[in-house]
């Protein structure tokens, strides 16, 4: 049962509801007697319900003891999205809500969080992007969905935020005579000048494809099977499951240049007969020599091999992730793929990332669908011919 005490303070009659819940007693005081005897009806209820009504109290969790609750009891969340969620609340959310009771962070708190966050540079003095505002978004979002699926609050204020939407930038390519003078700077350092064109032929993302061993390479059916993803966390290179459940896949080898290459890689790679054996060498620490001793590292492909092969070639600014939408392009303007079928390929959580990327590389000759439909107009308008009717002699 819960019971109102009335306490008589130089600014006025406080009103205090009391009760215990759980073996402990808690409580909230109002200025207004019928809102007390409101909120007192209201904690007898939840009572006979069985429903905790920690929510209700004044003294409920602060967000910073919710979100490391939260963070605990996760068992599915990948490394590298805990290490996200981790800068997110330490940077950015700690120190605005992190000693805030959730019981009192409302919808209007959080719309000037995120305010604040726009309008405060990043560490390089740059504007922050609509992506790192949905990043930092999402470790809020799921620390109250936990919290009020756990009946913690009794709702959920972010339910009307309007959510961040991530920047979309027009996916700048390669054309197939660029792509060959970026490998052909690695010709020296084989077969990176290889995984260069294997990149921006297949398209996998840079993790899924220094996971790839050699059973993945199917050359009989011309498909790579992408099965893992390396990725690099705070506890070092985890390889692990790629980043969705369509992110596991078959992806077609389109190339047969590309095909007959990789056969011969495979032939001369020095563990070709152990399945398990890493597709691609790493390279010696502090050297340059290449080593199928040393696992394949991708960041460190990136910065001290590609990057500069690149800056070679004229593009200083060529990013690995730009040979994926390299293959996206090739697949489209080839009418090797159609849309749905390079969402399958490319991974995409949905399909509806693939058109909002790649909708402008849509086939714009329509020439055969007009074609077709001015025929069947065509037949639609044609004057019929008269009947004629013979007589019938009776």
């Amino acid at each position: 049962m819960a019971h109102i005490m009335e306490t008589e303070r130089d600014a006025g009659v406080r009103y205090t509801v009391r009760w215990r819940d759980g073996g402990r007693f808690k409580q909230r005081t109002f200025t207004v007697k019928r809102e007390a005897e409101r909120f007192r009806d209201k904690v007898e209820n939840d009572l006979a319900e069985g429903t905790s009504t920690a929510p209700l109290s004044a003294r409920s969790k602060t967000f910073r003891e919710t979100a490391e609750a939260m963070l605990a009891a996760q068992t599915r969340l990948k490394q590298k999205t805990l290490d996200s969620y981790d800068v997110a609340f330490r940077v950015h959310i700690y120190p605005v809500l992190g000693a805030r009771r959730m019981t009192t962070i409302t919808t209007a708190d959080l719309e000037a969080f995120l305010r604040d966050l726009r309008a405060k540079p990043k560490t390089n003095g740059q504007p922050r992007s609509e992506t790192s505002v949905l990043g930092v978004w999402k470790a809020i979002t799921r620390t109250f969905r936990w919290a009020h699926a756990r009946r913690m609050i009794v709702h959920d204020p972010c339910a009307a935020v309007e959510r961040p939407r991530a920047d979309t930038e027009e996916a700048r390519f390669l054309s197939v005579e660029e792509v060959d003078a970026v490998a052909a700077r690695l010709s020296e350092q084989p077969p990176y000048d290889l995984l260069v064109r294997f990149l921006a032929f297949v398209g996998l993302r840079a993790g899924e494809c220094a996971a790839l061993r050699i059973r993945d390479i199917d050359l009989l059916h011309a498909e790579v099977r992408v099965r893992l993803s390396k990725t690099a966390t705070s506890k070092g290179w985890v390889t692990d499951a790629p980043k969705s459940a369509r992110s596991v896949r078959d992806v077609p080898i389109l190339d047969d240049g590309l095909l007959a290459d990789l056969r011969a890689h495979i032939e001369a790679h020095p563990r070709g007969d152990d399945p398990d054996a890493g597709l691609w060498p790493g390279k010696v620490p502090g050297h340059s020599i290449v080593s199928y001793d040393h696992p394949f590292d991708p960041k460190g492909f990136y910065r001290y091999t590609f990057t500069p092969a690149a800056r070679a070639a004229g593009f200083p600014a060529l990013k690995l992730h730009e040979l994926r939408h390299t293959f996206a392009t090739l697949a489209l303007e080839s009418g090797a793929l159609d849309m749905h079928e390079l969402s399958r390929a490319m991974g995409h959580a949905s399909y509806a990332v693939t058109d909002r990327v790649y909708a402008h590389l849509r086939r714009k000759d329509y020439s055969a669908q007009r074609a077709r439909f001015s025929a069947h107009v065509a037949r639609a308008v044609e004057p019929t011919q008269p009947v004629r009717l013979r007589a019938v002699e009776g």
